[in-house]
């Protein structure tokens, strides 16, 4: 199992959100997904979709679209990640 910890699940996002962040804005754990990076809907549910298969989790969509910020989503994965 992948580490949960939150500088590991950070630096995992940071590594998949590279394509989707061609203006190479920094990244950080207040970035908001879509009014910072501006990562579109359907780059958010492949983020999704490529975290869920590294941690083996299921991120429930009601989840996803409460979250706004890297930090909240570490958050979700950890907290999925422990159940």
């Amino acid at each position: 199992m992948p580490s949960t910890d939150k500088d590991a699940i950070f630096a995992r996002i940071c590594e998949l959100l590279k394509p989707y962040n061609p203006k190479n804005r920094p990244i950080t754990m207040q970035s908001g997904i879509v009014s910072d990076l501006e990562v579109d809907s359907v780059a958010v549910f492949d983020l999704v979709m490529r975290l869920e298969d590294h941690y083996d989790i299921s991120i429930p969509m009601e989840m996803i679209s409460d979250i706004k910020t890297v930090g909240e989503l570490i958050a979700a994965i950890r907290q999925l990640a422990a159940e």
